[in-house]
């Protein structure tokens, strides 16, 4: 198996500019924090792509920034550099689309405060006078009204994807998206006051410690589930493929800790074994369709 050859947008207008032909496939890449860094110790440091390997030659032109904060799919969407190789005058034929994304849109919806008097459809997470009954466990907690209204916004972006790819010259090529493991909500961030994420939202809406774990099941699972409806919906979502992660065998991380933990770096960015683990799945996958 061969690793996937990155390479960042700049390199291609560069006085000696990667031979892209030389590859079997060709990869556009965009996303969030699993396709860049996940934390600012740099040999703690791995991604997504990095982990990605195939029995043919391919590379990647790798468009998500490394930043603080992780990429949102209308983000990505309005990327310049992206949109101009995917369908502007910079654009090129591609193989196909990898895409990392989703995940920090969950993490925001999550994020949206359970403030008196704030409207249910627009957060994810409900005050303790909105839970609903016990026997339906952690869904009690979540805004039905706000999981609706976070499928409107991602089903919209991936129409706009959608649009883009079929307006320049790799029209209706294959968009690979991944899925993200299960993140046990705990107090554990990056580094220098960022993140955690998810810890502190559910903390503040007064959601038991012991149902954190769950929450992040149930959040993931219903993630997975959105972005695997779309890609069933042939028609609306033509030659879309999500591999779903919640599935593969990512140690979690014990509640509770603040450091390396699992297969987990800090609490929703993995180790190199946790990215090894869904990049393996996930290259086959990709394999199986570019055959």
């Amino acid at each position: 198996m061969t690793p996937l050859s990155i390479y960042h947008p700049s390199q291609l207008d560069s006085n000696n500019p990667p031979a892209l032909e030389r590859f079997r496939w060709r990869f556009l890449a965009e996303g969030d924090s699993w396709f860049t860094i996940g934390t600012l110790n740099p040999a703690k440091n791995s991604n997504l792509l990095f982990e990605l390997a195939f029995d043919s030659s391919a590379c990647a032109v790798n468009c998500a920034s490394p930043g603080d904060t992780l990429g949102h799919m209308a983000q990505m969407n309005a990327d310049p550099v992206f949109v101009g190789l995917l369908a502007g005058r910079t654009a090129r034929p591609w193989d196909a689309l990898l895409l990392s994304a989703g995940g920090n849109d969950l993490i925001d919806a999550v994020q949206t405060p359970t403030t008196a008097g704030s409207d249910p459809a627009r957060r994810l997470l409900l005050r303790a006078d909105e839970w609903g009954d016990p026997a339906l466990g952690p869904a009690r907690y979540l805004s039905d009204a706000g999981w609706t209204t976070f499928c409107t916004y991602i089903q919209a972006n991936l129409d706009h994807l959608v649009t883009l790819r079929d307006s320049g010259k790799s029209k209706g090529v294959p968009i690979f998206m991944h899925g993200y493991a299960i993140p046990t909500p705990r107090p554990s961030g990056i580094g220098a006051g960022i993140g955690p994420w998810i810890h502190p939202a559910v903390t503040a809406a007064g959601i038991p410690e012991a149902d954190c774990a769950a929450i992040g099941r149930l959040l993931m699972g219903r993630l997975a589930a959105l972005l695997g409806g779309c890609a069933a919906d042939a028609a609306r979502y033509p030659n879309l493929h999500f591999f779903d992660s919640t599935t593969l065998p990512v140690v979690p991380a014990e509640p509770g800790t603040t450091g390396e933990s699992g297969d987990w770096i800090n609490e929703i960015h993995l180790t190199w074994r946790g990215y090894e683990k869904v990049a393996l799945s996930w290259s086959a996958a990709i394999a199986a369709v570019m055959r």
